[in-house]
């Protein structure tokens, strides 16, 4: 299962469609435009959640604390991060400390994103089989 956390609906609009023609049916793609939704959800669904991505500039909670929260919960999904606001010097921390698997700026290249996530994925299939 893939879930996206974004506070703009046209962000989740998109990539649920860019997923959905990229993986077809293979994979239930969950949109959330908070992060206590997502985090509430992936509480209901721990084991079922390969990947996560979030954004990082979010009303009320950035995306590096959605992520603890949600590392805290399933410490094997792997976290996307995506922002239109932030440099490097954010995410590069949060990568060394491999909280987030990979960091995209907006606007999003689509065609890397879902090639991403696809090696997320299977990472994540790899790691499950051990």
């Amino acid at each position: 299962m893939i879930v996206v956390i974004d506070d703009e609906p046209s962000i989740l609009e998109m990539l649920k469609i860019a997923f959905s023609q990229r993986f077809g049916d293979a994979y239930q793609i969950e949109t959330f435009s908070n992060g206590a939704s997502a985090v509430r959800f992936i509480q209901g669904h721990k084991g079922l959640v390969e990947v996560c991505i979030v954004d990082y500039a979010m009303p009320v909670q950035n995306g590096d604390t959605v992520a603890r929260q949600i590392k805290s919960i399933d410490k094997n999904i792997f976290m996307i991060m995506m922002s239109g606001f932030v440099d490097f010097r954010i995410a590069e921390p949060l990568l060394k400390e491999r909280l987030i698997y990979q960091f995209f700026n907006k606007p999003i290249n689509l065609g890397r994103l879902c090639d991403a996530t696809d090696t997320a994925i299977q990472l994540y299939m790899k790691r499950q089989a051990l």
